[in-house]
């Protein structure tokens, strides 16, 4: 399927109620407060509802004051971006490991390549995946959880890159995806262009993913809502560098069978828009039903804000005490004058000299200063920000909010249970397709650098586990295992170095061993030596607490056995024990 010649609008009309829903989501994601004004006022929200869209009210849909008299004080906290920040972080802070060739799993996948090839494919996945990679898969990792899902896709510019192919993370709001069967068949990546100088149309680049080939295509228009006519791609300057590349049909071979980009889902279904042809494949937002309580926390701050404001210490004077100057300068009122002078009648009432002293007061200046709630506003703030933090799936303890009290490490395991479930169903989301992904990636790097590629074997993608076990608990653990007999030094290693592999735990088995050991010769054996060199009745046991004896005693001496005929040598008695002093 090419890409279309012409096209009237674009984006395609059936993303339209997807893209309006993805425009709010990511106003809050990306802290716009005028896009916010704009997006949630009565005019642009509610203009297709009936009596509901006359009641509903928004804290950023509510007119802005104009007047000279007060300035525009709403207030946005940044809780959205915050969340997708969060979200990137529980499932992509460590990098997912990638292999060639683990037979663990028992299945098929490894297929087609030898032991030297699993090797190599292995150690040459690892290298195209380092820490841009990693950084890619964090953006895709916010992106996916504002928007619902993000692409990441795989491309090779050997001006840019010479080492081989690269990732690159695409917003859901600029694709134009193509599913079957919740599978991604293609997807059409577009890009606005810089305009030209001296004229003013719009460019448009697409780029459209299929499997084997990706074809490119500029699109001129005169308006941004058009897709306009395709023209060459030499046209502009920003797309110059593709035109020696292209064949005739304006495409670049992938030389893989798999799809050269990935759809990674936040989450499914999208309950709002399930029944939309053009959308219903796509995933659900994570701000998704929020945006009330994300309105609310603002509306909230901008009162909190407002007490601080007219909880500014005010002074009120008698006209009378203002010294006024020449014409046209005005009056003035020293603050820090220590003594005032009597001004008799001008002062009125506030003077208790003046009439008599009818109706007058203690004192002829007041202070003003209101009560700031401040409890009261922090109180709602908390409580809707947890509400907010669980209704994205995360545990407010996630985000530093674990109160006052005091809890061990295994409740705080226990509070971040939501947070932990979201992870683990997010990497379901995102393993399969970066698998797929990550394949294509391998086939790139075979058909444009030469790279050894992979057969049609699938790589193994696996995340490590989550750092939510405090390393005391982790500690009791072991110890509570070893006063049982129930766990070797090797699996005590293990357990405390999850990512190690197994020559790194039998190195530091090996330096355990040697550190404690208390015999002469700084062996591995001696650790277990069955009997001490010197004789000695501590120095020396028959087995270890595991029952291994010894595999080295050289240098030991072995007790001596008397043999049958042997008489039994005679043994001096032994000497009486004195007795208590005798009383005179």
């Amino acid at each position: 399927m090419p890409l279309p010649d012409s096209e009237k609008v674009w984006p395609p009309a059936q993303l339209t109620h997807a893209l309006d829903a993805m425009a709010r989501y990511d106003a809050w994601y990306t802290n716009d407060v005028d896009a916010l004004g704009y997006l949630y006022s009565v005019t642009q929200l509610n203009q297709s509802t009936s009596f509901w869209g006359q009641v509903r009210r928004w804290f950023w849909g509510t007119p802005t004051p104009q007047g000279s008299a007060q300035r525009p004080n709403k207030m946005h906290v940044a809780v959205a971006s915050s969340i997708a920040r969060m979200a990137a972080n529980v499932v992509f802070s460590q990098m997912p490991d990638v292999r060639f060739g683990d037979n663990d799993d028992h299945d098929e996948d490894d297929k087609g390549l030898t032991a030297e090839g699993k090797t190599a494919a292995t150690k040459r996945v690892g290298e195209i995946l380092d820490d841009r990679a990693h950084s890619v898969l964090l953006e895709a990792g916010e992106l996916r959880f504002a928007h619902g899902g993000s692409f990441v896709k795989v491309a090779w510019d050997k001006d840019v890159s010479e080492d081989g192919p690269y990732l690159v993370a695409v917003a859901a709001d600029a694709a134009v995806p193509k599913f079957r069967g919740r599978r991604l068949v293609n997807v059409i990546f577009w890009s606005d262009l810089a305009p030209l100088e001296g004229s003013k149309n719009t460019y448009r680049l697409l780029e459209m993913h299929e499997k084997g080939r990706i074809e490119y295509g500029l699109y001129e228009a005169t308006s941004s809502k058009d897709l306009g006519m395709r023209v060459p791609l030499d046209t502009h300057p920003d797309t110059a560098y593709l035109a020696p590349l292209v064949d005739a049909d304006s495409a670049i071979p992938t030389g893989s069978k798999k799809l050269t980009a990935a759809y990674l889902p936040w989450a499914r279904p999208n309950g709002k828009l399930r029944k939309d042809p053009g959308a219903r494949d796509l995933g659900k937002s994570g701000l998704d039903g929020v945006e009330d309580l994300l309105d609310q926390i603002d509306e909230a701050y901008t009162s909190w804000m407002r007490d601080i404001r007219l909880g500014k210490a005010r002074i009120v004077i008698p006209k009378g005490l203002i010294e006024t100057g020449a014409p046209g300068q005005g009056g003035t009122f020293d603050a820090d004058r220590e003594i005032f002078v009597e001004t008799g009648e001008m002062v009125g009432s506030m003077n208790p000299q003046a009439n008599g002293g009818k109706g007058a007061v203690e004192s002829f200046i007041t202070m003003f200063q209101p009560n700031i709630r401040w409890q009261e506003h922090m109180q709602t703030v908390t409580h809707l920000l947890a509400k907010v933090y669980e209704e994205c799936g995360f545990s407010p303890q996630s985000f530093g909010d674990a109160g006052e009290t005091a809890v061990t490490a295994t409740e705080v395991t226990a509070r971040e249970n939501l947070t932990t479930l979201t992870r683990q169903a997010s990497i379901m989301y995102c393993r399969p397709e970066l698998r797929d992904l990550y394949a294509a990636l391998m086939d790139v790097d075979q058909f444009a650098f030469k790279g050894p590629g992979r057969g049609d074997a699938l790589p193994d993608v696996e995340w490590p586990d989550a750092d939510t076990i405090d390393p005391k608990v982790v500690a009791d653990t072991i110890l509570s295992l070893v006063n049982a007999e129930a766990i070797s030094l090797f699996e005590r290693v293990a357990a405390l170095h999850p990512d190690w592999d197994d020559e790194q735990i039998d190195t530091e088995v090996t330096r355990i061993r040697e550190d404690y050991s208390m015999l002469p010769e700084n062996k591995p054996g001696f650790l277990w030596a069955a009997t001490a060199a010197n004789g000695s009745d501590t120095g020396g046991v028959d087995a270890n607490s595991y029952g291994v004896k010894g595999a080295n005693t050289e240098g030991i001496i072995p007790p001596q056995q008397p043999t049958p005929d042997a008489a039994p040598q005679p043994t001096a008695a032994p000497a009486p024990r004195p007795g208590p002093p005798k009383g005179r």
